[in-house]
């Protein structure tokens, strides 16, 4: 027998490990050895009249949003899994992507925030492995993330670093590759777009897309130092009429409807700075925050951080995809198979 027939044929039994970002807003997933096999939204279309799943992930938001027989859900809240039934249907069609590479179900590394409870581990894993995974290790997000953002985590001195995702900021310090210092917020971008949406549909009778009210966000983010003037035309759906409309959404407003959940998230972060030990402390001074998840896409987020911590802060090179980047480098090295205990 050739070696090219062995490797040929241990390719195809070897149960392939995946990685699994399974977030509010997006869910990405990353086969090992196959490269990234999705990176889509964490949405599921439901046929209103059967209550059968009628399509998943890009499907589902490309879809008819006008279309009355049938609405779309996200299976997660606030970074963990809401509806086990609804993540498991989300992920086992992308699972069989990955399964195609194998004749064995894969084994699965998930991330969960670091609040997340027993109850909400056990839920993640419990979709995971309804999807089709035939065993799975749930990591910290932060630690993924750091990892992800090029950070060497197995230094002896304390690195700091925040992820502001969709559903939860987790704030993380890491040292020698252990979590020495952790705390979540269940307050993060989401909460910023749902604000700018309230605000529009209170004052102006106008119901926002999430990703019109997204773009607001964006726009706007976390600046001090902005034209008090600006306006900014928006579109939606007009409450009142029922049709689409376009408006003009002042700078000021949408400032108004940000500001207290900016104060939440900066807070938290500079909370816990304030309640480092010593030592802790000034080895986080040396080395500043490094930022990931979407929030450090944020206009003006850097500075506002820095003033509101006195500390250096930087952005990893893609925060978005962070965590999976970490978690796929995770696989490499046999989170999976239990060479690290994580």
């Amino acid at each position: 027998m050739s070696l090219s027939f062995v490797s040929g044929l241990r390719k195809w039994v070897a149960a392939p490990d995946i990685a699994l970002d399974l977030g509010t807003a997006n869910t990405r997933l990353y086969a090992n050895g196959h490269g990234m096999i999705a990176d889509e939204p964490s949405l599921i279309k439901i046929k209103a009249e059967t209550g059968a799943v009628e399509a998943v992930g890009a499907k589902a938001a490309r879809s008819n949003k006008n279309d009355s027989n049938s609405y779309s859900i996200s299976p997660l809240h606030s970074g963990v899994v809401a509806d086990i039934e609804a993540a498991s249907s989300l992920l086992e069609p992308l699972f069989r992507r990955a399964h195609r590479f194998g004749i064995l179900k894969p084994r699965a590394l998930a991330c969960a925030p670091t609040d997340a409870c027993e109850e909400e581990r056990a839920a993640l894993v419990e979709a995971t492995q309804k999807a089709g995974a035939s065993s799975v290790v749930v990591v910290p997000e932060p630690l993924a993330a750091a990892i992800g953002a090029g950070l060497d985590i197995t230094l002896p001195y304390a690195q700091m670093l925040v992820d502001i995702g969709d559903g939860v900021t987790d704030i993380a310090v890491i040292r020698s590759s252990s979590l020495i210092t952790t705390s979540a917020i269940r307050t993060a971008c989401s909460d910023l777009h749902h604000a700018v949406s309230h605000m529009v549909s209170f004052r102006h009778s106008v119901l926002l897309s999430p990703k019109e009210a997204e773009r607001l966000t964006l726009m706007v983010g976390a600046l001090s130092d902005f034209d008090e003037d600006a306006v900014f035309v928006t579109y939606g759906t007009d409450l009142l009429a029922g049709g689409p409309v376009s408006l003009y959404v002042s700078r000021n407003d949408i400032v108004e409807a940000l500001e207290p959940v900016l104060d939440t998230i900066v807070g938290a972060i500079q909370h816990t700075v304030r309640d480092l030990p010593l030592k802790t402390s000034c080895e986080v001074i040396e080395n500043g925050i490094c930022l990931t998840g979407g929030g450090a896409k944020l206009r003006g987020i850097n500075s506002r951080l820095a003033a509101a911590t006195s500390l250096d802060i930087h952005t990893a090179k893609d925060p978005m995809r962070a965590v999976i980047n970490g978690a796929r480098q995770m696989l490499q090295v046999g989170v999976a198979t239990g060479i690290w205990n994580i």
